[in-house]
């Protein structure tokens, strides 16, 4: 696993504050470390809850809020379309969650449009005319918004090569989730997932997290996206608590950083293309080791990297 598997980006809040951001897309609000808002109580307007508001993360630590920001919330020139929760993060996760679909990059109502290059440490935020037209290398998929979370599923078909060669395949309906540094955590107390699973005669291992609590995964011999992109001896998590979430699983990091990658949130879009070359990565001008803080380049994209 890489290290740290998270992705992080040095980032500005309320136009004032430096702060580091964990970036996300699977969870349904943002959630902002409380000793950061005390400390700067002129830059947020808190509201107090009637009662408290937890959060349970897929694999992880717990939050519960008593208090929350309205939307507005600016984040690097992105702005929160959604309510943002206050949290004691203990230093854990850095100042905030920042799930990217629920964030516009203009003055839309709308989510943004954001691209992401890992290989590059790069996160950029889009405008509709920087989209990259038909062609080019670049595949676009279509995905659907759970109006309930905000969240986004990539339609997909999921295929399972086990180690004697016997393939399994369905349709299926992933959470695309910048917070989940594996490939694929699968939903496995929905029944669907559960029979598929099963049907792959693919043995189940024992993990077990950082918290000692068990936890079940796979490693199927290869695992297929949309019959295009194949990925080998890679663990597939089982996560058997109940959660209301959307979709067949969390899409993760580790598919991601394979290429580069376009979330369309307002069009309901995953644009994927190849790494750049190196010849067109020096073509395509500085990267994050390179930029100066302040720079134009600076504010066109944001530097991230893993934890």
């Amino acid at each position: 696993m890489r290290d740290g598997g998270h992705l992080y980006a040095e980032v500005l809040l309320q136009d004032s504050i430096p702060a580091r951001a964990m970036l996300e897309s699977g969870i349904a609000f943002p959630l902002i470390d409380s000793a950061l808002v005390w400390s700067h109580p002129d830059l947020f307007r808190l509201e107090k809850l009637d009662s408290a508001v937890r959060f349970r993360m897929a694999v992880g630590a717990n939050y519960a809020a008593r208090y929350k920001l309205a939307p507005g919330l600016s984040v690097s020139g992105s702005r929160s379309l959604c309510d943002t929760y206050v949290v004691d993060m203990g230093g854990r996760k850095g100042d905030l969650l920042w799930p990217l679909n629920r964030f516009t990059t203009d003055s839309a109502a709308t989510p943004g449009i954001f691209g992401l290059d890992i290989a590059r440490g790069r996160l950029e935020l889009l405008a509709e005319e920087e989209l990259p037209g038909e062609g080019g290398g670049w595949t676009a998929w279509d995905m659907t918004r759970d109006e309930r979370s905000g969240m986004y599923c990539l339609q997909s078909s999921l295929a399972f090569v086990n180690d004697r060669g016997r393939r399994v395949a369905e349709p299926a309906e992933l959470v695309v989730d910048l917070g989940n540094a594996m490939l694929l955590a699968l939903f496995a107390y929905k029944p669907e997932v559960k029979k598929f699973v099963s049907r792959s005669r693919i043995q189940e291992l024992e993990g077990r997290t950082s918290a000692g609590k068990r936890l079940p995964v796979i490693r199927p011999a290869e695992v297929i996206f949309m019959d295009a992109y194949t990925f080998r001896g890679q663990p597939v998590l089982l996560l058997e608590n109940r959660m209301r979430l959307p979709g067949h699983g969390f899409l993760g990091i580790r598919f991601f950083e394979r290429f580069r990658v376009i979330f369309d949130f307002r069009r309901s879009r995953l644009r994927i293309a190849e790494p750049l070359s190196a010849a067109d990565t020096r073509a395509a001008g500085p990267d994050c080791s390179r930029t100066v803080p302040g720079s134009p380049d600076a504010t066109r994209f944001l530097c991230v990297k893993s934890r």
